[in-house]
């Protein structure tokens, strides 16, 4: 490297010899010198030393390590809500506490049955419809799937009936207030986007010594994600007649996808744990309808809404503008694989 200086030159060849360098001068150095240490006693360096450390967080890899149940959609997860697939793996967890989550996944599910059971809603929670909206749907629908194929009247255009108002995941009460309200319990009418379906868990409560089946749908929409609802169904009977309101829920959630767009009338709200979760309340009063869903060929179900939620118009109601909201948040933010199992490869070749 050559330096041209003024009248000087200069040429750096390595580091000195040790026999060339004094170690006897008292010129030498013994402390760091700014900007690689900083004077302890200074204001500034004071200052950086009473700030607190940064606070990591672990990143998940994307490789799935439970199997089928994938967990992508945990990015989705809020603290104020509880999630009772999480509580029901971590009993399978060899490092996890096994007395303590059996203990508190069994509690959960007396808890939850309970209010399934001896909820008490006021007729006029759950019956009155909105002023604004008129149904044209059978009172015993419990879910309403179209397909491409079916042709509206147009005499006669369908709307949405919804019991009540909607409300906006964010705007959910807190479990200090669910709490104060016991024994009553709150109900909400949410359209939301599907994130995760667990599969059915068969469960037998120890106080009522019943046998139902605990669906869980994991569900968001554009102000929040992650909110939890619990489904109690009476197990499928090949022999049975299916046409209470039971049978429809279940064949309604059964035919649910991640990415549906969905309404969910009247969910209860209770709390477990100190989160807030929703779950179904007996005698029907809890139904699912399919909104809106991305197709896969012509006779796939499109929802109610079918294609009118992709064109905006200016006489659009509140509910098809909020399923409107929450399919474009999807689109933008959660992928296919959400709430899905990965995709298996094929198996290897044999002779």
């Amino acid at each position: 490297m050559h330096i041209e200086m003024s009248q000087k030159s200069i040429f750096l060849v390595g580091a000195p010899l040790p026999s060339s360098l004094n170690w006897d001068t008292d010129e030498l150095l013994n402390t760091p010198i700014p900007p690689f240490h900083e004077n302890a006693k200074s204001p500034e360096q004071q200052l950086s030393l009473d700030q607190p450390t940064a606070r990591w967080r672990v990143l998940r890899s994307s490789v799935d390590g439970l199997g089928d149940n994938c967990e992508s959609f945990q990015r989705y997860e809020d603290p104020a809500f509880f999630i009772s697939h999480q509580l029901a793996v971590a009993t399978d967890v060899t490092d996890a506490p096994q007395g303590h989550s059996e203990d508190s996944i069994l509690q959960f599910y007396d808890h939850s049955f309970a209010i399934h059971e001896i909820s008490e809603v006021a007729s006029s929670d759950v019956y009155i419809a909105d002023t604004t909206q008129e149904s044209s749907l059978g009172e015993g629908s419990g879910v309403a799937c179209f397909t491409e194929l079916d042709r509206a009247d147009p005499s006669s255009p369908r709307i949405l009936h919804i019991p009540g108002p909607l409300s906006n995941l964010q705007d959910l009460p807190t479990s200090r207030y669910i709490q104060s309200i016991a024994p009553q319990t709150m109900t909400v009418n949410i359209i939301v986007g599907v994130l995760a379906i667990h599969p059915p868990r068969r469960i037998v409560t120890r106080q009522w010594k019943t046998e139902l089946d605990l669906v869980e749908l994991v569900v968001g929409d554009e102000t929040q994600a992650g909110f939890a609802v619990n489904f109690w169904l009476k197990p499928d009977k090949p022999t049975a007649a299916k046409n209470n309101e039971a049978d429809r829920l279940g064949r309604s959630l059964a035919s649910l996808r991640p990415r549906d767009v969905i309404l969910l009338r009247t969910v209860g709200l209770s709390t477990f744990q100190d989160r807030v979760y929703g779950q179904s309340l007996r005698r029907g009063m809890t139904t699912v309808e399919l909104l809106h869903r991305q197709r896969v060929d012509v006779t796939d179900a499109v929802g109610f809404y079918q294609g009118r939620i992709q064109e905006a118009s200016s006489q659009d109601d509140q509910p098809i503008r909020k399923a409107r909201r929450v399919r474009n948040w999807m689109l933008r933010f959660v992928t296919d694989s959400v709430g899905m199992s990965h995709p298996r490869g094929l198996p290897p070749d044999t002779q």
